[in-house]
């Protein structure tokens, strides 16, 4: 139902009108709306002609111009990029929003942020006001923080989960990128620099992070050429994210389908919704195969599991070892794998499926009933590290990995079975490990109780079904690796195994 309020209205009025005065465009049949579970939202109009029974699939629900988009960019000439991408390539020699010494010395995607805040603070006077004014306001706390933002009582929900160590991380990255970027300006003596709070580099993390898309997906050609003569020399395009006014209001729907149309216009990105939709139904974009793990350090909610659609992963980190001088950057940044709570190539497994089509092929691992709940990339990874320690293993693995497999295969080569039990130990001890670690902290949250405390708000509620949902995947996934036994609860919080913790 909607229940939009007349001041939002005038405020989401404001920002239709000035979007669609820098050549934004929203659908004649789509409309924003309200209603209590999405918040703001995009939706067929309810009241179309009796003739329009549904929009076919095809149609262009909202357009963003590169004019209002907001990021990085705009601190690299301190303002809206105003040019035409159908002619020339424009140049821009305008000054940078903030110091050279900041500039230089900040990474590009807090620099985005602090220009989030230098807009915010102008007020009215902004060039993007009429968008800032329609986004979660700082002091309406509620409205914005993610999980990493929770007051303690409701982060304590999340211990044990991967989603709690994630936050600790961001919470330490942004307490260090907020003090530098803060000692910088302070020391520059920029204009009203103790404006800039922590509080509001909070908000302006949140509303990146839930709101803005990377800039090599909804760019055109011709303004990544552009965008190529303002970036420094060490700055990648996808090392920040854009803000994109209008076109951010859809929501995330993981089974829509779309595009995201940089090539019809140039100057703009266009998205092309690729189902039908019927009056009052809400129109969905899609942020990608996120796993409830990123969807709720991201954006603040996770999907329900249903007969037909699970979302339910744990992930498992790798920190890479880099070889040699020549090692890039990137090679001791941890590698994610996943652990489904479905088989991984199940057709309710979407963001799984997704892994197996990029990590999966090729791998004869995936095809043991043992492994379907794990990523092949993890499997295979363990098998390359424990085979590396005894040559014969190793060589036995190299030549099963090389062997056509056939209809006829019934038993594994000893040695590779040796190495699978020993791939399915070191599993089944993570698992352990981490399920014990997940119940152990209910113990310490529960007191002399028997239980966890009932929760108190939507934060701590969300928690609760997001933990609930982890010990799923590892109980499904130990059970998959004994082959279907059953493990017992012995009735204190820890489950039963032959297998030990490696």
């Amino acid at each position: 139902m909607d229940t939009m309020r007349e001041a939002d209205r005038e405020r989401f009025g404001r920002l239709l009108d000035w979007s669609q005065g820098h050549g934004a465009k929203l659908h004649e049949n789509v409309e924003i709306y309200w209603d209590n579970v999405t918040r703001f939202s995009l939706r067929i109009k309810p009241s179309l002609k009796s003739s329009l029974e549904q929009l076919e699939p095809g149609f262009t629900a909202v357009t963003c111009p590169v004019s209002t988009t907001l990021s990085y960019l705009n601190a690299l000439i301190d303002g809206p990029i105003m040019c035409d991408f159908t002619s020339n390539k424009p140049t821009v020699s305008s000054p940078p929003a903030f110091p050279p010494r900041f500039m230089d010395s900040l990474p590009p995607h807090v620099i985005g942020r602090f220009f989030l805040i230098k807009e915010y603070l102008k007020g009215e006077n902004s060039f993007w006001w009429p968008y800032i004014a329609t986004l979660p306001q700082p002091e309406q706390v509620n409205s914005w923080t993610l999980p990493a933002f929770w007051p303690e009582d409701d982060i304590q929900f999340l211990e044990g989960t991967n989603a709690h160590v994630a936050i600790g991380e961001i919470q330490a990255n942004i307490k260090r990128e907020y003090k530098q970027a803060r000692k910088v300006l302070k020391e520059e003596n920029f204009p009203n620099w103790k404006e800039y709070s922590q509080m509001l580099y909070k908000w302006a993390f949140s509303i990146f992070t839930s709101r803005s898309f990377r800039p090599s997906l909804i760019l055109s050609q011709s303004v990544k050429d552009y965008v190529s003569t303002l970036l420094p020399s060490a700055c990648e395009i996808d090392d920040f994210s854009i803000l994109q006014p209008l076109f951010d209001i859809a929501n995330h729907s993981m089974t829509a389908t779309y595009t995201w149309d940089t090539t019809s216009d140039p100057n703009c990105c266009q998205l092309i919704c690729q189902d039908s939709y019927r009056p009052g139904d809400q129109v969905f974009n899609n942020y990608g195969f996120k796993t409830n793990s990123e969807l709720l350090l991201a954006y603040g909610f996770i999907i329900p599991e249903t007969d037909t659609l699970h979302n339910d992963y744990v992930h498992v980190r790798k920190r890479q070892q880099p070889e040699g001088e020549n090692a890039s950057k990137s090679d001791d940044q941890p590698k994610d794998f996943l652990i489904s709570l479905r088989s991984m190539n199940d057709s309710s497994s979407l963001a799984g499926k997704i892994r197996l089509t990029y990590t999966g092929l090729g791998s004869r691992f995936a095809s043991l009933p043992a492994f379907a709940h794990f990523e092949p990339a993890l499997v295979d990874d363990l098998a390359s590290v424990i085979s590396s320690q005894v040559p014969e293993v190793k060589d036995a693995l190299e030549q099963w990995q090389n062997e056509k497999p056939t209809s006829e295969d019934r038993e594994l080569p000893e040695l590779i079975q040796d190495l699978v039990d020993r791939v399915k130990g070191a599993l089944a001890g993570k698992l352990q490990y981490d399920y014990e670690r997940l119940k152990q902290a209910e113990m310490e949250m529960a007191g002399e109780n028997d239980e966890l405390p009932p929760p108190c708000n939507s934060n701590q509620q969300l928690a609760i079904e997001y933990r609930m949902q982890c010990e799923k995947v590892l109980i499904s996934a130990l059970e998959s690796l004994m082959e279907g036994e059953e493990i017992q609860d012995d009735g204190d919080g820890e489950r039963d195994s032959s297998t030990s913790h490696h």
